[in-house]
């Protein structure tokens, strides 16, 4: 029996306490250091982003020098410069590229400004510039009207333009503007023939069309397909430019044109179409 209990105690017993214990101390050891490794690398790499940040915040090469313009059509060079000016010494990386773009945005042609910087001391800048839809009659004079129904500059010699259709004054001026930007999408010529546009409430428009040279009282809704059909209308019953006083899309079932005269009789070949004539 005592012989079994002395193996058994021999098994379970450690050959070397002192060999574990100084194991154990090595492991630790270990272990500080490859965390102070890893805490020091990390210093390191904090420290020289904290320099490199300083470095380029201080640094004169980094001073804005450049700037280049692109895009600009309408919006002189000069006005871009008068309001870059206060950027110009100013550290390329402190710049706030939304100041600028907010800026610019006063500018009337402006409609927006894509901003890129460029190391070391170049800031590009490419405007994207209003379209106008409309002339509107304002207090110093034609402005130009974008596709928002914003006016935003005045009728220039130099940018021109005369064929814009004319708003008149008067309410109705955002409802104008969304019939000729759908009319210029969907049908370009017809959106060409608009001379003058003028809002009726409650949902109509009178429309001068150039090409007829009278009134185009319509809607919204099937304006284009309509204004096709007194086309063919007029060009069967032979009625020429300033021939019809107005004409009236308005109705569902019908045309109405007031002839200013009687119009010639068209050959028995051709057909009148749904007409309704006033006299």
């Amino acid at each position: 029996m005592s012989a079994r209990y002395e193996t058994t105690e021999r098994f379970f017993r450690p050959a070397d306490v002192a060999a574990l214990r100084r194991n154990q101390r090595r492991i630790q050891i270990q272990r500080i250091i490859l965390v102070g490794s890893r805490v020091l690398a990390v210093a390191f790499v904090v420290a020289v982003i904290g320099w490199t940040w300083r470095h380029t915040q201080s640094d004169a090469r980094f001073a804005l020098k450049t700037i280049e313009v692109t895009g600009a059509v309408h919006t002189a060079r000069a006005d871009v410069d008068a309001v870059t000016r206060a950027y110009i010494g100013g550290n390329l990386f402190k710049l706030d590229i939304g100041h600028v773009q907010n800026d610019l945005r006063k500018l009337g042609w402006v409609s927006r400004i894509e901003a890129e910087k460029k190391l070391p001391d170049t800031l590009r800048l490419h405007i994207v510039e209003r379209t106008p839809v409309a002339l509107l009659q304002g207090a110093g004079g034609l402005q130009y009207v974008d596709e928002s129904g914003v006016p935003f500059a005045e009728l220039s010699p130099s940018v021109g333009d005369s064929d814009l259709p004319l708003i008149s004054v008067g309410a109705g001026t955002a409802q104008c503007v969304a019939l000729l930007r759908g009319l210029r999408a969907r049908d370009p010529e017809l959106y060409a023939r608009v001379s003058e546009i003028r809002f009726v409430a409650p949902d109509a428009f009178a429309l001068y069309d150039r090409e007829l040279g009278t009134v185009v009282y319509g809607s919204a809704n099937d304006l284009s397909a309509k204004w096709r059909q007194l086309y063919a209308i007029a060009q069967s019953e032979r009625l020429g430019r300033a021939d019809i006083v107005y004409a009236d899309l308005r109705f569902a079932d019908r045309i109405v044109i007031k002839p200013l005269k009687a119009a010639a009789p068209p050959p028995q070949s051709e057909t009148t179409g749904a007409i309704h004539a006033e006299d």
